[in-house]
């Protein structure tokens, strides 16, 4: 199954992960992005998830900080668990303002 994360991109860095048993250094992109609503209450809430992505997007999402970001996720089911990561098979897109901002009528 696929969803998506939408929210505003706040953060892009470099996150470096060393392997124990092999001491392999590996460096992916870590983005921390912040979903923003209200509930129907009026009252504020935010769900903000440092998302790994690969480093190759890094220049890219380096310069859309502030703008807002579709990252689609896949789910899988196994006897073990319910797994969600960021799908390899569908890119993210990027937005200068939120796509579930409704306009305001006339």
């Amino acid at each position: 199954m696929i969803t998506f994360f939408i929210g505003q991109l706040e953060e892009v860095r470099p996150n470096n992960r060393k392997n124990k048993e092999t001491g392999v250094v590996t460096t992916s992109l870590e983005a921390t992005v912040t979903f923003e609503t209200k509930d129907k209450e009026g009252y504020l809430i935010k769900s903000t998830e440092q998302i790994q992505m690969e480093m190759s997007d890094f220049k890219t999402l380096s310069e859309s900080k502030g703008k807002f970001i579709v990252i689609p996720y896949l789910t899988i089911n196994t006897k073990n668990g319910t797994y969600t990561f960021p799908s390899d098979s569908l890119s993210y897109q990027i937005f200068d303002k939120n796509p579930f901002e409704l306009k305001k009528p006339l």
